[in-house]
């Protein structure tokens, strides 16, 4: 199909020089199997330009197109955008297309025939946990998700169709696999990223990686899209600037000093943000205002909550982060103001064009990425980019001391206008992990090679995709019918774990209720079990739990789902915040190498202090669980 055709109807506009570039590199891969690499600014169309060429391709067969994204936050977004981008294509190319948005515990999938009819708000959405796959023909998923398909994890009686999906038969519909904000990948998931990719390369799978700052050393056997220098770049710019309203993508800067005179630290610094927000307020405006932890967020929504903020962040529920992503690209679309409070995870995929932001001093890659988010259509003459403070919060900082002072200068001499190119110095390079490598490549010599040797590995379920520090389903109850979770979202086990600076004789003069999430009259704020699946019948499709017993647990091989107790849902959920709090339900124990140890509700005395045997240094405890603890000590 005729590029200027497809994107008339398809889209309403016409393609612009990086548009027309993915678009031949993709049909003009000489073996057929295209395999790119697109390298572009914010706001250039990168979606459309990877997307619709795979959709416009009808023949022999219609393509799978496999969108794999780095977070679970980044979905939602990329999801709705989508679901626009195909309405159109089905209504005015006449092509019907389905879409599944794949993130494990909650599966969403869209019948576009629905959309015709009237789209979502009547009945288009099925809800789904193990049904749809792959079958679809736009499927929108994470690295972590995508492994463990990949590799035929999940019920026994249909692990292998997922597998069949992507490297399929000639029967099957062409995968065609897009990684998106490819840079956002570090330690363990850029092994597997970069070992996937090698493999569905290999294999000569169709491919592409969409990202602004990936090292072509790393993707060399890509073919490169660069939209950003070069004689692409030159005409990409060309168009932006030639008779499209636009005016600039600056983006104004402001710092204002670490401020004074409050309680502490912390009430300053968020209440600092609160008056610059109050300040320049306006029901027309859009505005984002980040902090970097949600206990922040919580207090900054005090502050503002008469503005009716939209909260964002990684502890939301997946309904909670649906309901606000499209709620802010409903009013982005009508051209309507909104006020966002978020952490970073509204600093990458989220397609927000905002006016103002307003963010503590972050690491520099993250307010690179934050900047993205503002002034992102470029037709905005007064776009302004606030960073409150002076110092980077200690457990988040990849800087130093004397690097941070460096990169305060930087920001000092850009002379408010902010450029994220300087800041490229100060970025993390995303570096692998060779136990991960390890890992990936004898699950993959069994599932794909025959290696028996492997089998084992296979078939205790050891997948780790993104830390070696495994996650726990915190929720607020489990549904009798389903055995689901409700309300569930994904924490590492340490965010359950605290850690005591004591000895066994200090332990037991301890108050329990002082450390742990226990009542003072000994009732634990929440429970944990262990979720199993097909116990022991291959037949059977549904989750089993039982409550969390036994010694030196390998969280690897089991699934923990920690249950908050109803009479203290609300101090840990809000429908709005999401869970604010966490409970704390172990104790870190001793390490052994690697290992870490956990211990699962310690021992209470009558006296509410830790239970210590004599001669012991930790507290005896229902329960004990380990993962591999790799940071550096």
């Amino acid at each position: 199909m005729d590029i200027d055709d497809f994107y008339r109807k398809a889209a309403g506009f016409s393609p612009n020089p990086l548009q027309r570039a993915a678009w031949n590199a993709y049909y003009d891969e000489s073996d057929g199997h295209p395999a790119l690499l697109v390298k572009a600014g914010t706001g250039t169309g990168k979606t459309e330009a990877v997307l619709f060429p795979a959709v416009a391709d009808r023949s022999p067969k219609p393509r799978r197109v496999i969108i794999v994204m780095p977070s679970k936050a980044l979905i939602e977004d990329m999801g709705e955008r989508i679901k626009e981008l195909l309405k159109r294509v089905s209504e005015n190319l006449n092509i019907d297309i389905n879409l599944t948005v794949d993130m494990g515990g909650s599966c969403r999938r869209f019948s576009i025939d629905e959309w015709k009819n009237g789209g979502a708000k009547n009945g288009v959405e099925w809800r789904h946990f193990h049904r749809h796959l792959f079958a679809d023909d736009i499927i929108v998923t994470t690295l972590d998700k995508f492994l463990f398909r990949l590799f035929g994890y999940g019920e026994k009686i249909k692990s292998y169709i997922f597998p069949h999906r992507v490297f399929g038969s000639k029967l099957a519909k062409r995968p065609f696999v897009i990684f998106d904000e490819a840079h956002e990948y570090d330690g363990l998931a850029f092994s597997n990223f970069r070992k996937l990719l090698e493999a569905l390369y290999i294999k000569g799978k169709d491919l592409c990686v969409m990202s602004a700052t990936m090292p072509e050393r790393f993707v060399e056997f890509l073919t490169p899209i660069n939209a950003l220098d070069g004689d692409i770049g030159a005409r990409q710019a060309a168009f932006q600037k030639s008779g499209n309203d636009v005016i600039s993508f600056n983006k104004h800067l402001l710092l204002i000093p670490s401020p004074e005179g409050g309680t502490s630290r912390k009430e300053n610094l968020v209440s600092a943000i609160a008056g610059q927000v109050r300040q320049r307020y306006t029901k027309e405006k859009r505005i984002i205002a980040r902090t970097e932890f949600v206990n922040d967020l919580a207090d900054l929504y005090e502050k503002l909550q008469d503005l009716n903020p939209i909260i964002y962040h990684g502890r939301l529920t997946a309904k909670q982060r649906s309901r606000a992503i499209r709620d802010i690209i409903e009013r982005q679309a009508k051209g309507e103001g909104y006020l966002v409070l978020a952490t970073s995870a509204i600093e990458a995929g989220c397609d927000l064009d905002a006016h103002l932001i307003v963010t503590e001093l972050c690491n520099p890659d993250s307010l690179a990425q934050l900047a993205g988010r503002l002034n992102r259509r470029g037709k905005m003459a007064d776009a302004l980019l606030i960073v409150v403070g002076d110092q980077i919060k200690p457990l988040v900082s990849t800087l130093d001391e004397t690097e941070t002072s460096v990169y305060l200068n930087e920001l000092a001499a850009m002379d408010g206008v902010f450029d994220a190119n300087r800041l490229q110095r100060f970025f993390t390079e995303s570096k692998g992990d060779w136990m991960g490598e390890i890992l990936f490549d004898m699950l993959w010599e069994y599932v794909y090679e025959g290696d028996l040797t492997s089998k084992p590995l296979w078939d205790r379920g050891i997948l780790v995709t993104r830390s070696w520090e495994p996650a726990v389903t915190l929720c607020t109850g489990i549904n009798e019918k389903t055995q689901r979770p409700e309300n569930p979202v994904q924490i590492g086990v340490s965010r359950l774990a605290k850690k005591m600076k004591k000895n066994g004789d200090e332990l037991k003069k301890a108050p329990i209720a002082d450390w742990l999430s226990i009542s003072p009259e000994g009732v634990w704020h929440a429970d944990l079990y262990r979720a199993f699946y097909n116990p022991g019948n291959p037949e059977e499709s549904r989750w089993r739990i039982k409550p969390m017993t036994g010694a030196n647990v390998s969280l690897y091989e089991s699934n923990l789902i920690c249950v908050i107790q109803p009479d203290f849902i609300e101090h840990y959920f809000d429908e709005t915040l999401g869970y604010v709090h966490i409970p704390k339900i172990f104790l870190k124990g001793y390490r052994d190498g690697f290992r870490q140890y956990l211990d699962y509700r310690p021992e209470r005395k009558k006296d509410g202090c830790f239970s210590v045997p004599s001669g012991k240094k930790y507290p005896a405890h229902s329960g004990r669980v380990w993962f591999l603890d790799r940071m550096e000590r």
